[in-house]
């Protein structure tokens, strides 16, 4: 009997691309074979973001295409996954007809069963759990390099923040106990990795569900005795969370990059409260000054919202102002995206004019900051974690401890020797850009 070919589509964050990877590791242990390309497979598989206007808009086109495809006859069967579902599930069954399954986001370890139903002709749609956690035990068939790695602590949120849907499409928070993700990270460390990704809806939150306390510190220091290892890296930490034990390990534990990721949404006290984010802008202040002292040379990645309902010009020139008085390392920003969230309903919307050019005001503010900053490395050695050649330029493609992987900048390196893609060299920074560096292997 032929085997099934999948072929997989995975949208959103690196927290979307595990589940993916989760999918694809069950599969494979089946007798499944994965497809090269997923306009030419058996079932095609797509994994969906529903967190902001613009995913959800990539997520339907995305499905939208593979119904194309299936009706042109190159796949077979059409699985939709993801968060889309979870929320969405009886409007996708009804508007596209193409759809064959449904699965939510606490359903993925049922994923051989949907798919043998499918092929027998039903259409069954499981959205029922959002209680799934993956542990160690779980195959995962890597969509990254093999040199880094997402790897979830959590699933869910304990958090209502009015902007976000998450506890909704995922549920509360559920730590994964701490053995199994330092043997996760042992694992793959056996098999080449260098830096591992730590992640979930809110990495610092890691352990009050097990016990009443954070365990993220003791994680770290567990993490940082692994042989092999070479980066540890904090992604999505909840500003609320983040206390000074866990920084106390981010300092001590000479594996761990000094680097952290805390989204703090907005900096006016109004819009905080509005948020529900738990915080006034002077806690915030207060708090990233405290980053900074405990931790020299700290790299601070963060996002905020513009164009929340409510906010006045006088909120965001605050929100300015505080960019310009802490200047970020990293910084992302979104305009507020109306959709069944609770702020929705809020009266004193924003129009999307407006909140484009409040994006676009604070984006260049960053620029300006980024490039000076960049500025203080150029004449110093930096380690880079060689990620590509590129032929066209002759020279390679890295990444420093100030640079998470697909969302930061990157260090283009010259060398008279062959470098090893996956190592981490030192490199002497020739140059600065806005958001990168040059450097140079003598």
């Amino acid at each position: 009997m032929t085997p099934v070919r999948i072929g997989m589509v995975s949208l959103g964050c690196p927290k979307n691309l595990v589940d993916s990877e989760l999918i694809l590791g069950l599969l494979k242990t089946k007798s499944y074979r994965l497809a090269q390309d997923v306009s030419d497979c058996d079932v095609a598989l797509i994994n969906t973001c529903a967190f902001i206007g613009d995913a959800r808009k990539e997520s339907v086109d995305s499905i939208l295409e593979l119904a194309r495809l299936k009706k042109e006859g190159k796949i077979r069967k059409l699985i939709v996954c993801g968060c889309l579902p979870q929320k969405y599930y009886g409007a996708l069954a009804e508007e596209i007809s193409e759809i064959d399954a449904l699965v939510g986001t606490g359903e993925y370890a049922k994923i051989d069963a949907v798919i043998e139903s499918v092929m027998a002709g039903e259409k069954p749609v499981r959205v029922e759990d959002t209680r799934f956690v993956y542990d160690h035990s779980m195959p995962r068939f890597s969509l990254t390099p093999r040199h880094f790695k997402y790897v979830k602590v959590g699933e869910g949120c304990d958090h209502r923040c009015t902007f976000c849907i998450i506890p909704e499409l995922r549920g509360d928070y559920r730590s994964r106990p701490l053995e199994s993700i330092v043997k996760e990270v042992r694992e793959a460390a056996r098999e080449g990795l260098q830096e591992v990704n730590l992640i979930s809806q809110d990495t610092s939150y890691y352990g009050r569900d097990l016990g009443g306390r954070y365990l993220l510190p003791e994680l770290l220091r567990a993490l940082n005795e692994i042989d092999g290892l070479q980066w540890i890296r904090l992604l999505y930490n909840h500003p609320i969370h983040l206390t000074d034990e866990i920084l106390a390990a981010m300092r001590d534990c000479a594996k761990v990059v000094k680097y952290v990721d805390i989204p703090l949404q907005h900096a006016s006290s109004a819009m905080l409260k509005a948020m529900k984010r738990g915080m006034t802008k002077e806690q915030t202040a207060a708090l990233l000054e405290r980053m900074r002292e405990t931790v020299p040379g700290l790299a601070i990645r963060t996002t905020f919202i513009v164009g929340f309902p409510g906010e006045t010009e006088t909120d965001f020139e605050e929100l300015y102002d505080f960019v310009q008085a802490h200047r970020f390392d990293r910084l992302g920003v979104f305009t507020y995206s109306r959709g069944d969230d609770k702020a929705a309903v809020l009266e004193h919307q924003v129009p999307e004019k407006i909140k484009k050019e409040r994006k676009d005001r604070l984006m260049k503010l960053q620029q300006g900051i980024s490039l000076e900053m960049n500025r203080r490395f150029v004449g110093t050695r930096l380690d880079v974690l060689i990620e590509e050649f590129m032929e066209t330029r002759n020279e390679y493609a890295g990444r420093s401890y100030r640079d998470a992987p697909e969302i930061d900048g990157q260090v283009r390196v010259v060398s008279r020797r062959p470098l090893e893609i996956g190592r981490i060299y030192p490199v002497e920074i020739t140059q600065n850009m806005e958001y990168d560096l040059d450097g140079k292997i003598d």
